[in-house]
């Protein structure tokens, strides 16, 4: 088919990369966007739903913005606390087959450096040019599973992010091993579908409080709402984006690494309480095979040494942004970019030390702080990212180009 070239290649099609499509557009950049549009968010199993507010949660696109309440609306959903994940998905599906009709649905196998550009080749076997290239694939390739299991049967041991279905573990005992909502929701799950859960956490459980509509002036200045829950922290972190990207970096990667840590969502805890048995305050040791089963070994500092055995272990540990884990990123190209601990050293405007490099979602965090893990991070960088690509463009402009079409 040959090799066809464009300007700039967003790498996934999620909400960041979609969001930002809609903004290169309206500033006249040429660019194409890979990957299969919501394909993370679309694999979740049935049954869990987002931590976040969906007023917090929507694609931020260029003009006439679509709000996933709105969208939630139109579906008859009720918009308020707990939004299925699966609607999101769809949510953001509808955005795209709208804004963003042309998707390449094609994951990127490979990208590699050519002349002052990159080469990139996708999964179908097609191949692309471009000048730039934005990484907007969200949490996919950085899923964390301790080392400590790497003696079990990967047939035994599953990252949440890949079971998709919790109902072929009716009847079996099955570890969950974290305490953030991926962890506690895969739990439930496992209880609802005739499994037994035991949930094994280093610390004990904590759980969002139901923010209140009827708030007093007092308390909504005492701890102002935010698209990360309230408090005055978060009100700032979503108001004053750029704060964090100017702080010493030892000093920001120790906020980022302690706020907004594991904890679950206010509308699970009736869901898991009572039906899930859970052993707090210890750290696996070590797992080994007993014939077909797992065995796991735990320490506490309280109550010393126990073992249990179950049948499979799913590993609700979240993720760890690591720049080697980019397996489509030649060594090149890995080898170039400047690092905190493991994840890209960023520009105020999102590129990385390999001119024409940008790295947009999660993975930026560590050069922006916590809220870039989420989505609502994305209308600050997308408008960032879009307007530093414009300027850079011939031909393009910093403000619209044209309004897009919304049909």
């Amino acid at each position: 088919m040959g090799t066809q070239s464009t300007d700039v290649a967003i790498i996934g099609a999620g909400p960041y990369g979609l969001s930002l499509s809609t903004h290169l557009r309206a500033r006249g950049v040429e660019h194409r966007v890979f990957g299969i549009p919501m394909q993370a968010w679309k694999s979740m199993s049935q049954g869990m739903y987002l931590k976040s507010f969906s007023w917090a949660t929507n694609l931020p696109t260029a003009e006439r913005q679509v709000t996933l309440p709105d969208y939630c609306r139109t579906q008859g959903i009720d918009p308020d606390e707990p939004v299925e994940i699966a609607a999101f998905a769809r949510y953001g599906e509808t955005v795209q087959r709208r804004l963003v009709p042309d998707v390449v649905p094609s994951n990127v196998a490979s990208v590699d450096r050519l002349g002052d550009g990159f080469e990139l080749v996708l999964e179908n076997g097609d191949r692309t040019t471009a000048r730039r290239v934005v990484v907007a694939i969200g949490l996919s390739y950085y899923e964390h599973v301790p080392a400590v299991l790497s003696g079990v049967s990967p047939d035994l041991v599953a990252h949440t992010a890949h079971v998709s279905d919790f109902s072929p573990y009716a009847g079996l005992n099955v570890a969950v091993i974290g305490r953030g909502q991926s962890a506690l929701q895969a739990a439930a799950l496992l209880a609802e579908n005739g499994a037994r859960p035991l949930l094994i956490a280093r610390s004990e459980i904590e759980w969002h409080e139901r923010m209140s509509d009827h708030r007093s002036l007092r308390e909504v200045m005492r701890r102002p709402p935010s698209g990360m829950g309230p408090g005055r922290r978060n009100w700032t972190l979503e108001h004053v984006p750029m704060l964090m990207h100017h702080l010493p970096d030892e000093r920001r990667l120790q906020f980022t690494r302690q706020h907004l840590g594991p904890c679950g969502a206010w509308w699970l805890r009736d869901r898991f309480e009572g039906k899930v048995e859970v052993v707090s305050g210890v750290t696996v040791e070590s797992a080994s095979m007993v014939g077909d089963r797992v065995r796991l070994d735990l320490c506490s500092d309280a109550t010393g040494h126990k073992s249990e055995i179950v049948d499979l272990v799913i590993s609700g540990t979240g993720y760890e942004v690591d720049v080697e884990k980019l397996r489509f990123l030649q060594p090149n190209i890995t080898g170039s970019v400047a690092r905190l601990e493991r994840a890209p050293r960023l520009s105020r405007h999102f590129e990385s030390s390999v001119p024409g490099l940008y790295f947009v979602g999660p993975s930026s965090a560590a050069s922006f702080g916590p809220m870039f893990r989420f989505v609502v991070g994305a209308s600050y960088t997308v408008k960032t990212v879009a307007r530093h690509i414009a300027w850079t463009t011939p031909g393009a402009v910093p403000g619209w180009k044209r309004p897009l079409a919304y049909v």
